[in-house]
């Protein structure tokens, strides 16, 4: 049995044309390396590995991903939401601050454990920032907890996007406690804290400012 958030009657004023980019950039990426011949020796040498760190490294390591549960995963938390997101800060400044959110997650789990080798790979981090700004911005958005046995709903739980985000924010930050860093391979779970903490703290100059009244 596993659990997804699902968002309830939010719809965006556009098409959200760069959220759609991004998820069809990382799905067209993972069907040409994952049956790559060399798909490790890619994810070697274009993941971002700590102990050699590269600035290219960075952006080519987000739209890497370890297998179709990993892509799966992410690309539904960003189609659920980074619509509403792109929305409400237009395209441009969104795509700006989804590679930020993510270049925040890299530097966050690179302090954490400067000296790793096992390469990081994932949108993860950038699409944590995203999940941040949404709960910033849209906290009272009715959302579910929809509760799966293989592909059936079996029942679901009325909540709110600040509950979702929240409750993932917390259990990441715990596994994140709890885990070594000295633990190779497995989830970089200081890089979905980077990548929200980086959300949060952009929140004050990415959130759309209030309309001024005139006298």
């Amino acid at each position: 049995m596993f659990i997804l958030p699902v968002e309830e009657g939010h719809p965006t004023r556009r098409f959200p044309l760069v959220n759609v980019l991004l998820i069809v950039a990382n799905v067209w990426v993972f069907l040409k390396t994952a049956t790559h011949p060399a798909y490790e020796r890619l994810v070697l040498t274009h993941g971002f590995v700590a102990a050699a760190p590269s600035l290219q490294d960075v952006v080519t390591s987000m739209f890497l991903h370890g297998g179709l549960a990993h892509l799966a995963g992410n690309m539904y938390f960003l189609y659920v939401f980074g619509d509403n997101v792109e929305d409400r800060l237009g395209r441009g400044r969104f795509l700006l601050f989804y590679l930020l959110c993510g270049l925040g997650a890299v530097l966050f789990q690179w302090w954490q454990d400067p000296f790793a080798t096992v390469p990081m790979i994932g949108a993860s981090g950038a699409i944590s920032g995203i999940c941040a700004l949404y709960m910033l911005m849209f906290p009272n958005v009715p959302f579910r907890w929809v509760f799966f046995f293989i592909v059936w709903p079996l029942f679901s739980i009325p909540t709110n996007a600040l509950m979702v985000v929240g409750l993932w924010f917390v259990q990441q930050y715990l596994m994140a406690v709890w885990t070594p860093v000295t633990v190779q391979g497995g989830v970089a779970f200081w890089a979905h804290v980077g990548g929200f903490a980086t959300g949060v703290l952009l929140f004050v100059f990415f959130a759309p400012k209030s309309p001024k009244r005139k006298r």
